[in-house]
């Protein structure tokens, strides 16, 4: 499988899910990345409720219909600390459990190759190394049981969790064999992180979620952004990564990622990678390789 572009359904959370989907079609895209969020994406948890496979099937068709594959599911809860993989309450870590799986066999019924989910908090004044033992030992169990469904799991490294630097994302995955990380440079570039940083962690990646950052501004229009794109896909390429490349813009008051116009900068980012990716094949298929 070659490198494929996809966009997530929630760029577009003021408009009905099947116009979400239509301007990503409409846009070129032939992937999806869905947002499985409570309260506040399209497909939501509380409304799928025990009645995955009917909502999973209605989606999937949704999709179908539009040529559009799926490339990943999202799955969150409430907020970072709500139902967290590493919550000190034994009821809250099977709660999350629970509600895994059932995000697991949506993401397996609507045909995604693989699940997203967010790696937990530090809670309180507790040592970093508290947070990562609770995060390692719970998902070391949902590594397992995603491999059994036949789906890659991974977490998003993120502003407001316990690895919300390259260094301390590499020291977490060695702690975790196996793990792999839905990677957001732009998480990364707002606390100052830079290219050279982030990119040991791209032998790590299962899925690739897109936009423009730059330091202090965790969404900005590509005119401001600094993130060099071209390198990262020539750098995913150089190590075999056969995901997708997700546009990942999203509209929301969290740290002022309301302020760009989504439409014009998925545009453009899209843009930027279909030609970053045009440039890798032809380097490949230059009887030179260069």
């Amino acid at each position: 499988m070659a490198i494929e572009l996809s966009c997530a359904d929630y760029t577009w959370p003021a408009a009905p899910h099947t116009t979400a989907l239509d301007i990503i079609s409409g846009l070129g895209f032939t992937a999806v990345d869905l947002g499985y969020f409570t309260g506040r994406s399209h497909v939501r948890p509380e409304d799928v409720g025990a009645e995955i496979a009917q909502h999973a099937g209605r989606v999937a068709e949704r999709c179908a219909e539009r040529g559009l594959a799926v490339a990943d599911v999202f799955a969150q809860t409430a907020d970072f600390e709500d139902a967290a993989v590493n919550h000190p309450d034994p009821a809250e870590r099977e709660r999350s459990l629970e509600f895994f799986d059932r995000a697991l066999e949506f993401a397996r019924r609507v045909g995604s190759p693989g699940m997203t989910i967010l790696p937990g908090v530090v809670f309180g004044g507790e040592p970093w190394e508290d947070a990562a033992g609770r995060a390692a030992e719970g998902l070391r169990v949902r590594i397992d049981k995603a491999a059994a469904a036949g789906l890659r799991l991974s977490v998003e490294p993120h502003q407001g969790s316990f690895i919300d630097t390259p260094e301390l994302t590499a020291r977490f995955l060695e702690m975790v064999p196996g793990l792999r990380l839905t990677l957001d440079y732009g998480h990364f570039v707002f606390g100052g992180s830079s290219d050279d940083d982030i990119e040991p962690l791209l032998p790590a990646s299962g899925h690739v979620q897109c936009r423009g950052g730059r330091t202090g501004t965790l969404q900005a229009d590509m005119r401001a952004n600094t993130i060099d794109f071209p390198r990262m896909v020539r750098g995913l390429a150089a190590t075999g990564y056969e995901g997708f490349l997700a546009t990942e813009y999203v509209w929301a008051e969290w740290h002022r990622c309301n302020e760009v116009d989504n439409l014009t900068e998925t545009v453009e980012l899209r843009d930027v990678l279909g030609r970053a990716l045009d440039d890798v094949a032809a380097t490949a298929s230059s009887p030179t390789g260069a």
